[in-house]
């Protein structure tokens, strides 16, 4: 593997990092801050310089080359875990957290998670807020796709690291360079935010500043909000709508966004977008079914928080309207059930993906089918097109790869004192980028013990990087000569 390419690769994105954190630097003026006041310079100019002079460092002692498999996996993962650190910077200098929370909270940001270890949100500056909604508004269409589209550096062999950070069991493209690929669905991501910050401005009122922090962390399937009671505090019925709607849209397929356009009926055909429409709709009708049964009296009242919420865990995004850790099991369940499931391929959403789960389903019934006819040949399909063996083992490989590390980390995460619903659903947030757990994880990871939360940061990291690009690092193999 060529460390130098790895090294000056990596010396690029943490370049632009620090040139991206003038954003709530500008913010920070805005709101009344001076440009030579202690606080600005400490929070915001302190770990830019850092994280700049860090990136031209970098790029010094690296080089510019052709990136290859392995340096395609180097680049991605480490890319990931650099942004991570520095973007820890602000809640460090600004004292707002502690060294491992604030890597935590940065990791959440970046790997578009949402789970949080902040309290008392009304008392954190509004930069520092923005910032951590910045960070998943940039991870929730990739940190790397992010500078494939405008870095020339990456332009050449883009490809390598698309394969490796672009969600979903087989990469696709809208075209044959990558670098087009890259820009035009960071397109599509700018138009949609920047849709609903106009919806949530206009139609529902909401001020300017909680209309781009919660469009940022929409439409990557984020969670974080401004607000310290969550989307909940603002009470508001038709931001909680508009919300949902674009929750909806960032949990499809971004591929399909782009054949609204082109070829509608391509949208309605496929296979995937169908599957995710009915599980979706499905945990709509049971939750707001239970919650109108024991909880509300009102059907439209259980429909209204039922259904928000099963489209906030279904995307992984984490949005809450309620304490759902409140409700009943069979809504818990099925919450819990969700967050296994994600978003589609392709999407910003987390977790298994819907289109993996289908295949499972489909080649689970196509085994039964094949006990009872042993002598014929079955071709397993999503829709009309046959999906390929390489294809399906990586499906199977991934699925069981994503159940143990689920399982041991749960495990691990009892031995530091929580009790199994706790745990298990801290990992299974963390690992699926989702966000909120249950029991004492239902609001916030504050009372993880230090090592936890380090761990919850690595499923996030692995979650957010399709397992393999991680677990690859951590083979002797991969770092052999």
């Amino acid at each position: 593997m060529d460390k130098e390419v790895v090294f000056g690769s990596i010396g690029a994105i943490l370049k632009y990092l620090g040139i991206l954190m003038v954003v709530p630097l500008c913010a920070g003026l805005w709101y009344g801050k001076e440009i030579l006041s202690l606080f600005i310079i400490k929070t915001w100019i302190v770990p830019l310089v850092i994280t700049i002079a860090f990136g031209l460092f970098f790029e010094w002692i690296g080089t510019k080359g052709v990136i290859l498999r392995r340096e395609g996996f180097a680049i991605v993962a480490l890319g990931w875990l650099s942004v991570a650190i520095f973007g820890s910077l602000p809640f460090i200098f600004s004292a707002t957290l502690s060294p491992v929370d604030a890597f935590f909270e940065s990791m959440s940001g970046f790997t578009t998670t949402g789970s949080t270890v902040m309290q008392d949100l009304e008392h954190v500056d509004r930069s520092i807020l923005l910032w951590r909604s910045l960070t998943q508004w940039i991870g929730g269409m990739g940190v790397i796709l992010l500078f494939i589209a405008i870095l020339p550096t990456f332009g050449i062999s883009g490809s390598q690291l698309f394969d490796r950070e672009f969600p979903g069991p087989s990469p696709e493209r809208i075209r044959p360079r990558v670098q087009r690929t890259a820009r035009m669905l960071w397109s599509i991501y700018l138009v949609l935010t920047g849709a609903e910050v106009i919806a949530l401005l206009y139609a529902a009122k909401l001020p300017l500043y909680d209309s781009v922090c919660t469009a940022f962390t929409t439409m990557p399937t984020g969670g974080f909000s401004p607000h310290a009671e969550n989307i909940a505090g603002y009470m508001n019925p038709v931001a909680e709508l508009i919300i949902a709607v674009f929750m909806f849209l960032a949990g499809m397929n971004f591929i399909l966004h782009y054949s609204l356009i082109r070829d509608p009926r391509r949208v309605i055909a496929n296979k995937e977008f169908q599957v995710y429409c009915t599980f979706t709709l499905i945990a709509i009708l049971v939750i707001a079914g239970d919650l109108y049964i024991h909880h509300f009296g009102s059907l439209l009242i259980a429909f209204r928080y039922g259904g928000f919420q099963a489209v906030s865990i279904m995307t992984t995004t984490g949005f809450t309207t309620a304490n759902f850790d409140t409700w009943s099991h069979l809504s818990k369940t099925v919450l819990f059930a969700l967050m296994f499931i994600g978003g589609c391929g392709g999407s910003t959403g987390g977790s298994i993906k819907v289109i993996r789960v289908y295949v499972l389903l489909k080649y689970s019934v196509q085994r039964i089918r094949q006990i009872l006819y042993p002598h014929a040949i079955f071709v397993l399909k999503t829709g009309k097109k046959p999906i390929s063996d390489d294809i399906l083992q990586g499906i199977i490989a991934f699925f069981i790869a994503y159940i143990l590390i689920f399982v041991l980390c749960s495990i691990f995460m009892t031995a530091m004192g929580l009790d199994i619903i706790s745990a298990a659903s801290s990992v299974a947030a963390t690992l699926g980028n989702v966000g909120p757990g249950l029991g004492l994880v239902s609001l916030d990871y504050a009372g993880i013990p230090v090592v936890g939360k380090l761990m919850l940061s690595f499923c996030m990291w692995a979650g957010r990087l399709e397992l393999f690009t991680v677990l690859v690092l951590l083979t002797p193999a991969f770092w052999r000569a």
